[in-house]
């Protein structure tokens, strides 16, 4: 009898097991410095898994968002795309363009709709929008600042608490960081700007000067404000001689932390890496501005894939909101240096203790009021590439700054012609 009892209660535990299996999603995503950005996002995972053990997230690291870009794009056309992704905010055209990932208004109204996106930060907001509706979740965003290197400022007689504010004042501090040898070789640059097309577009905002149109259709490279944008930073390079020519993204904040140049202006999200590496006392402030204080808004959102299923559509669902969470998104700031997306982040006890003992980490916050879309279109990775190729030909003087804006402003006119239709 022991033993039917025995066997009943097996039998019964049995039946009252769950019987559901976790809903497995793919995630993938950049970062341009591996290490400590991926343990970070690892982290978020794990945190993840803990409060939804019903859900199962697969973090596949992408390399750089053109890399990221690249995998998903090719995911795409084998039929088995990632079913979330962090990809840029300018990629929200391509995206659309290729069906690839669904709008999540549904998903934002649940929630409470403007009330819960009045928490994220207005520009985070604007640029994943089209056609009215919401397309991402803004995740790690940024904006380019300005990092200068006090015991250098010193060095060459400046204040290392004045750091420049405007275009001339930046030539100027440049030159005075500037150290040669008796030969004229340069041993310590005075400010080093990787080659990339977002940090050109600050330079053409702050001339007063336009990206692209809203419908993504043009762009306004050839214009009198970009092309003396472009000369003003060929001057520097060409001219001055107080920054070199061509540095990637990932060597030139490797450049800052070793010492090798005086200030450098390059995205919010390596703060952590400075942060962690640089011997020596450091600053950060504001872009420097000409005819306006601007910056180009950078960075990414969560995108959720339309091939996915709807349990995994919304499985995706609840790790993006996780993942852009006031607390997450707190730990995500201090982890990487990009800009916490919620507003609420900042009253946090975690981020006071943190900006108060790191103010540096607030200059990205507080220069948001006068941060703009970068600028995107149709087909954006092939303009993209068009501009950043001949960008950096004007640098090594096979054209003048205007020749060489005129022509890429004609090349990407005839990318850009079948959609004019």
């Amino acid at each position: 009898m022991r033993g039917k009892a025995w066997i009943l209660a097996l039998l019964l535990v049995a039946v009252a097991a769950p019987t559901w299996a976790a809903t497995e999603i793919k995630f993938y995503y950049p970062v341009h410095l591996t290490g400590p950005l991926v343990k970070e996002i690892e982290a978020i995972v794990a945190d993840f898994h803990k409060a939804n053990p019903n859900i199962r997230v697969e973090p596949v690291w992408g390399g750089t968002y053109p890399e990221n870009m690249q995998k998903t794009v090719a995911a795409l056309q084998a039929g088995s795309p990632p079913d979330i992704a962090v990809h840029l905010a300018v990629d929200l055209v391509t995206l659309r363009d290729l069906d690839a990932v669904i709008p999540l208004d549904e998903f934002v109204q649940r929630e409470g709709g403007e009330k819960f996106l009045a928490d994220f930060f207005p520009g985070f907001v604007s640029d994943i929008k089209g056609d009215g509706k919401i397309w991402a979740v803004p995740f790690q965003r940024s904006t380019p600042i300005l990092y200068f290197n006090k015991d250098l400022f010193r060095k060459a007689g400046l204040d290392p608490n004045k750091p420049p504010t405007t275009w001339d004042e930046l030539l100027a501090t440049a030159q005075k960081a500037t150290l040669r040898d008796a030969s004229g070789k340069v041993i310590t640059w005075g400010l080093t700007i990787p080659d990339d097309i977002w940090l050109v577009m600050s330079f053409i905002l702050q001339n007063g000067g336009r990206t692209s149109s809203p419908d993504f259709k043009k762009v306004y490279l050839g214009e009198k404000p970009a092309i003396e944008a472009v000369q003003f930073w060929v001057d520097m390079a060409n001219k001055h001689k107080v920054m070199p020519r061509h540095r990637t993204f990932p060597v030139s904040v490797q450049d800052f932390a070793a010492g090798n140049t005086a200030m450098l202006i390059h995205s919010t999200g390596n703060l952590r890496f400075v942060r962690d590496s640089a011997k020596f006392e450091w600053g950060t402030a504001f872009l420097p501005k000409n005819k306006r204080q601007a910056v180009a808004i950078g960075g990414a959102g969560f995108y959720i894939f339309k091939k996915a299923s709807k349990e995994k559509q919304e499985a995706a669902w609840q790790f993006a909101k996780f993942a852009t969470s006031p607390e997450i998104q707190a730990r995500w700031n201090i982890g990487s240096g990009y800009i916490a997306t919620r507003r609420s982040a900042f009253d946090l006890p975690l981020m006071k203790d943190y900006t108060g003992k790191l103010p540096q980490a607030l200059v990205a916050r507080d220069q948001l009021p006068y941060a703009l879309p970068e600028m995107s279109t149709h087909d954006n990775w092939k303009m993209r590439n068009i501009f950043v190729t001949t960008f950096q030909e004007i640098l090594d003087e096979k054209y003048t700054s205007e020749e060489g804006m005129k022509k890429a402003q004609a090349e990407i006119e005839k990318v850009l012609a079948p959609y004019q239709k």
